[in-house]
């Protein structure tokens, strides 16, 4: 074979490496894992299909800094992950549903899911439980406040509804001035009750 029909060869080689590296990249973002025993591992996470319709995983991808090995984690195997800029724990939550009222129960025994951390601070933590939306396919969310040490999470708004006053107020019944702030819909999004809490609850 001559020299030019080497080099040709060789550059069609390297043509057919590149393509998959780059396929197994797509969608994947910098990110962590923290495993059981609290070690956090740097590489690269994906945790939902990329593409037009997306689809969530009920266990993520990573793959490790310097390694091509994938490797699959569920809410049962890590603690958490970081995925881009987001920040994902792994909670021990099961929803309880009677006549349209749900209650969200956190306890050792329950399955554990991912929750994207919106906001924390020392007493609350503002999260997201992401889902698929079984009608029109995108990925939407359940808004829910979580105080520490206790076996319940509430969820902070009803959709287009708004705040879901009752539930709040029993929720921080013990800091009046929050309370008396959503009775009189002082607070319309849950960012501000979130915003208020951390800045006169505790």
């Amino acid at each position: 074979m001559t020299e030019p029909g080497k080099l040709y060869l060789l550059a069609i080689l390297a043509i057919f490496l590149i393509i998959p590296l780059h396929a197994q990249k797509k969608g994947y973002s910098p990110g962590t894992i923290i495993t059981l025993e609290g070690d956090t591992l740097t590489g690269q996470v994906k945790d939902r299909s990329a593409g037009t319709f997306t689809d969530l995983y009920s266990r993520i991808r990573f793959k490790g800094e310097g390694s091509l090995l994938r490797n699959k984690y569920s809410p049962e195997q890590i603690l958490g992950y970081t995925c881009g800029d987001q920040v994902f724990e792994s909670m021990p939550l099961r929803e309880e549903s009677s006549f349209f009222k749900f209650r969200y129960h956190v306890n050792e025994g329950n399955e554990r899911v991912f929750l994207k951390i919106v906001s924390r601070s020392e007493g609350l933590t503002y999260y997201h439980w992401e889902y698929m939306d079984g009608e029109n396919s995108y990925v939407d969310y359940i808004p829910l406040f979580y105080r520490n040490g206790y076996d319940q999470m509430v969820r902070a708004t009803q959709g287009a509804l708004g705040l879901k006053r009752k539930l709040l107020m029993a929720y921080f019944q013990d800091c009046q001035q929050l309370v008396r702030a959503i009775e009189r819909k002082k607070l319309k999004r849950a960012t501000d009750v979130y915003d208020y809490y951390v800045g006169h609850c505790y």
